[in-house]
């Protein structure tokens, strides 16, 4: 799931002379909005109170329904709880608001957009979203977008694509834990099980920012173990797969694999 993260000083000046440039929405309603986005935030970043944040949300748009910032973190919001209709009728709002005149703030809108459309299986048009995403010269960080567009390839099963755009990503960002299991995922789905077992161990061990706890890169580790013949290295993956969490469905299917070898 895709949050921004930003300093809170950062909401103010700028978006609010935007959202009073609007035609239909007061000056009041406008500073309203603004008022409930930044409580919004704070309640969420600070507190980590998502119910709480989505009531303000929903007042910001309800005052404006042009606060683009509004829209972007209800739909993230509710993309992260998967309430996917939700989630996408706000992020789409948001990226006709944020149109290619604030490229910063756009690529945002695209890469989350592109994460729903792979969960609710609208992959092409997910394709050309992290597309956008991934060329945008001003993106800070566009090893995420290519991220996510290997994910869509892979769920699309064009797989030689995905390792390619994969490979960049990793090539910005050779941190990018996500991004060495997507290509773990890729060299499986290839048969390529070598290579699927050098990206996935690469990926636990990095220890910074919880890498080395993604449960999906353990059991996909364990599962690449098993098509070469290395049940003692698969039984360790499965177990420590385990470990992370034994009650979430991932660590629920590892047991599960356990119980069988």
């Amino acid at each position: 799931m895709v949050k921004g993260t930003y300093p809170i000083i950062l909401f103010l000046a700028g978006v609010f002379l935007a959202a009073c440039g609007a035609a239909d929405i007061s000056e009041s309603d406008a500073r309203k909005s603004e008022r409930f986005y930044q409580a919004a935030y704070v309640v969420w970043f600070q507190e980590h109170n998502n119910l709480e944040a989505i009531r303000h949300l929903t007042r910001a748009v309800e005052a404006n329904p042009n606060n683009d910032n509004a829209h972007y973190l209800l739909g993230t919001i509710r993309l992260g709880r998967s309430e996917y209709d939700l989630a996408e009728k706000h992020l789409r709002k948001a990226l006709k608001l944020r149109d290619t005149s604030r490229p910063t703030q756009r690529v945002e809108v695209l890469n989350s957009m592109g994460v729903l459309l792979i969960h609710t299986r609208q992959l092409d048009e997910a394709v050309v979203l992290l597309k956008e995403a991934s060329a945008e010269v001003l993106n800070r960080e566009p090893w995420l977008a290519m991220g996510n567009l290997g994910w869509a390839y892979i769920e699309l099963g064009e797989y030689d694509k995905a390792v390619e755009i994969l490979r960049l990503a990793l090539f910005d960002q050779p941190l990018f834990c996500v991004g060495k299991f997507r290509l773990g995922e890729a060299y499986y789905q290839k048969g390529e099980y070598e290579m699927a077992l050098a990206s996935l161990e690469s990926a636990i061990n990095i220890t910074d920012g919880g890498c080395d706890q993604m449960q999906e890169t353990h059991q996909l580790l364990g599962m690449t173990h098993l098509r070469i013949g290395n049940e003692t290295d698969a039984r360790d993956a499965f177990e420590r797969c385990r470990e992370i969490d034994p009650t979430s469905e991932v660590g629920a299917d590892c047991t599960k694999t356990l119980a069988g070898l």
